[in-house]
């Protein structure tokens, strides 16, 4: 019996039930005194299995010799503590040098010991066949584990530490999931050696259709990465690493907000906004051209927000950039209790971590619901500044500029002389539109860039490289 069984799926579920009273009743002949269920405590514990069972001199009853054609199978169940005997001492069972129990292997079993049988064979299954269970379904589910209990469905240990070994494996074939966990609070994940991560996801799949991992939410954050617990001088909330010539993150589509520094140590790639507050009588649109007005109070960290207009005269000094999309910015209470419920909610995950690490650190089961998740009716939409669709920014609107760099589009007027690709471009008295700078003397501290499309005559769009000076 040492070795992996296959099972099919209907016979699995019965295999349990039959194991030990199969084991038992192969010993059974003639007539006399059943053997006693459990009399005795088995000799070691149920963690040893065959063909490695320990008793004295390797025989654990006086009556089962090795000669015995079922002596392995007897010990087994018998240190697994599926099946007992009767201690010696007793009438006609005298003691041998080692004080082992009688079995009396040809008694009869009554119904109700074979019922305890059964049983306990039915709670070790694994250990009573030895290292390996396997079982094997072609149709429907091979193996359910449920539990109405509050307990796990299903546990798994890896004891032997430095062992390197799964406490829960799974392998699945192409076009197959290895492993799906859906449900109730999801899955946690937790590392305590150094130098590995809590979650470790790899894929070796075709290049540009594989991914390490993939994270999406229907409602909320598809990924959320908390900075450590405590600073220690190098460790990040998130390191990312890349092969060279390949990208690290790839965003697409979407934004990136950073709330904090933002440290680039290579090159970057695309045009610079600011955020920006129209104080102007009409309505900005993508391509206007802006002057400043003054500033208003700070609704990213501590930089102050430029307040602009159009642009209506030439050459005129204070242009800041040209238009590229509204910025919603919340109202100061609905940023005050989205700050508030951000800080309350990363104030409670700490809290349950910190119940999970003494859980794992006793071996026993964190009780999360301790700490109650505050409520989050603030979304991440209402409470952080983010660009929109939105075709036009209104009087007050939040707008951001483009300050630095190659931009889509900028409104120029070549009524006041033609366009071509490489001239500088100043403010016009066309309001919000760029026109040719002719005159280099006005055009110092007046220019928004240089035009890299053409426009002969009339007004219309071109791109542009923003550059003021």
């Amino acid at each position: 019996m040492n070795g992996n069984i296959g099972f099919s799926t209907r016979q699995a579920a019965w295999f349990g039930l039959a194991l030990a009273l199969c084991a038992v009743l192969l010993f059974i002949g003639g007539t006399g005194t059943s053997a006693q269920a459990g009399a005795t405590t088995p000799k070691a514990s149920a963690s040893v299995l065959l063909p490695n069972v320990t008793c004295p001199a390797g025989q654990c009853f006086t009556d089962v010799p090795p000669a015995n054609g079922f002596y392995t199978n007897v010990n087994a169940l018998y240190m697994d503590g599926i099946i007992g005997g009767y201690p010696c001492g007793g009438t006609g069972e005298p003691c041998d040098a080692d004080n082992r129990p009688y079995y009396r292997p040809a008694n009869l079993v009554s119904r109700q010991q074979m019922s305890k049988f059964v049983d306990l064979g039915r709670r070790n299954i694994a250990d009573a066949i030895g290292t390996s269970l396997y079982i094997s379904g072609t149709a429907g589910q091979t193996l359910v584990g449920a539990t109405t209990s509050g307990g796990e469905a299903v546990t798994g240990y890896c004891l032997t530490p430095g062992n390197d070994c799964w406490a829960i494996y799974g392998n699945a074939a192409s076009g197959t999931y290895a492993a799906i966990l859906s449900g109730g609070r999801g899955v946690y994940n937790n590392s305590q050696d150094t130098g590995y991560p809590g979650t470790y996801s790899y894929a070796n799949g075709a290049v540009g259709g594989s991914y390490g991992g993939q994270f999406y939410s229907t409602n909320d954050n598809a990924l959320k990465v908390d900075p450590p617990a405590t600073a220690n001088g190098r460790a990040q909330a998130w390191i990312v690493g890349t092969a060279p010539n390949l990208f690290a993150v790839d965003i697409d589509p979407g934004a990136l907000y950073v709330n904090g520094d933002l440290t680039v140590t290579g090159s970057k790639s695309g045009f610079v906004v600011d955020a920006m507050q129209n104080v102007g009588d009409s309505a900005l649109e993508p391509g206007d051209v802006v002057v400043i007005v003054g500033q208003s109070p700070s609704v990213l960290g501590d930089i102050p927000v430029i307040t602009v207009k159009k642009a209506t005269s030439a050459y005129d000094t204070g242009v800041a950039g040209v238009v590229d999309r509204a910025l919603y910015v919340p109202d100061a209470a609905t940023k005050a209790a989205y700050d508030k419920q951000k800080q309350d909610i990363q104030a409670a995950e700490a809290q349950r971590r910190d119940l999970m690490t003494a859980a794992l650190a006793k071996g026993t089961k964190a009780d999360l619901s301790s700490v109650k998740m505050p409520d989050a009716p603030i979304t991440d939409q209402q409470g952080i500044p983010h660009a929109t669709n939105d075709p036009s920014v209104p009087t007050n609107g939040y707008v951001n500029i483009v300050t630095l760099g190659a931009y889509k589009m900028v409104k120029v007027d070549a009524s006041f002389g033609a366009i071509h690709a490489g001239d500088l471009l100043t403010t016009s008295s066309h309001a919000g539109y760029a026109m040719k700078a002719t005159d280099k003397l006005q055009a110092f501290g007046a220019t928004i860039g240089k035009a890299v499309g053409s426009l002969e005559t009339g007004t219309g769009t071109i791109a542009v490289l923003v550059s003021l000076k």
